[in-house]
C-alpha cells in the first residue's frame, strides 16, 4: 500500500515569505561563495603576472645599466672615428690597420608583459599600475629602436675599416652616420633615465649588472681583425665579429 504525502501547504503570506527568503538566502550564499572563489583566483593571477612583469623590468634595467658602464669607451671611440672621418676627407686617412667595432647593445625583453596583457591578467591591475607598466614598456621599445638605429649607424662607420678612397659622397655618408650614431646614443641615454624614474615609482630596482667578457669599443683603435678574433676566443664570445 502506497502512502502519498501531500506537499506542505503555506499558511498565509508569512510562511510563503519565510520559505521564499530561505531560497533567496541560499542562492545568495552560493553566488557569494562563487564570487569569492573567483576573487581569490584573480588575486593569484594578478600577483603572478605582477611578479613576472617586475622581474622582467628589473632584468631590462640591468641590461641598460650594463650598457651604461661602456659609455666612456663609446664616447672615446666616437671621438676617434670623428678624427678618422676628418682625415679621410682630406685624403690623409692612416693606412695602418684599425678596428672600429660598435657599442654593446642588449635586446629588451617583453614576453612576460605581453603574456599578461594577452591573457587579460594585466587588466586586473588598477588603472595607475597598468599605465605605469605601459609607459615603461613603451620606453623599452624606444630603447630597442635606438639600439637598432645605432647599430646601423656604426655599421656605416665601419666602412673606414677598409680604408676607402675619399670622395665627397663618402664624406657626407660618414658624417651623416656619425650624426645618427650620436642621436641614437642620446635617445638610449635619455630613455634609460625615464625608465629608471618610472621603475622607482613602482619600487622596482635593477637586477645586478653582469661583467662583460669583452667591450669592443674599449679595445685600442689600432687593433687588427686577427687580434680581435683572438680576444673573442679568449673571452669565450662566439658572436660573429662585425
Amino acid at each position: 500500500m502506497e502512502i502519498h504525502h501531500k506537499p506542505k501547504s503555506w499558511h498565509g503570506w508569512r510562511d510563503f515569505l519565510k520559505e521564499f527568503g530561505t531560497i533567496v538566502l541560499g542562492v545568495s550564499v552560493a553566488l557569494a561563495a562563487e564570487q569569492g572563489v573567483e576573487w581569490v583566483h584573480n588575486l593569484a593571477r594578478a600577483a603572478e603576472a605582477r611578479a613576472g612583469i617586475r622581474e622582467e623590468i628589473a632584468r631590462n634595467l640591468s641590461y641598460m645599466n650594463t650598457r651604461q658602464t661602456t659609455e666612456d669607451c663609446n664616447g672615446k671611440r666616437m671621438s676617434e672615428v670623428e678624427g678618422l672621418i676628418a682625415a679621410a676627407s682630406t685624403g690623409r686617412l692612416p693606412q695602418e690597420a684599425f678596428w672600429i667595432g660598435s657599442p654593446m647593445n642588449f635586446l629588451m625583453v617583453d614576453g612576460k608583459y605581453k603574456t599578461a596583457v594577452q591573457s587579460g591578467a594585466a587588466s586586473l591591475f588598477d588603472n595607475v599600475e597598468q599605465a605605469l607598466y605601459s609607459d615603461i614598456y613603451t620606453h623599452f621599445a624606444i630603447y630597442t629602436q635606438g639600439e637598432a638605429d645605432e647599430e646601423q649607424a656604426w655599421s656605416d662607420l665601419r666602412t673606414l675599416d677598409d680604408h676607402p678612397l675619399s670622395t665627397p659622397t663618402l664624406d657626407w655618408q660618414l658624417r651623416s652616420a656619425m650624426q645618427k650614431a650620436r642621436t641614437a646614443r642620446f635617445s638610449i641615454w635619455r630613455t634609460r633615465q625615464l625608465v629608471l624614474g618610472h621603475a622607482k615609482e613602482i619600487g622596482v630596482a635593477p637586477a645586478p649588472q653582469f661583467k662583460l667578457p669583452l667591450i669592443p669599443t674599449c679595445l685600442p683603435l689600432h687593433t687588427t681583425h686577427a687580434e680581435v678574433e683572438k680576444l673573442h676566443a679568449q673571452a669565450g664570445t662566439d658572436a660573429p665579429i662585425p
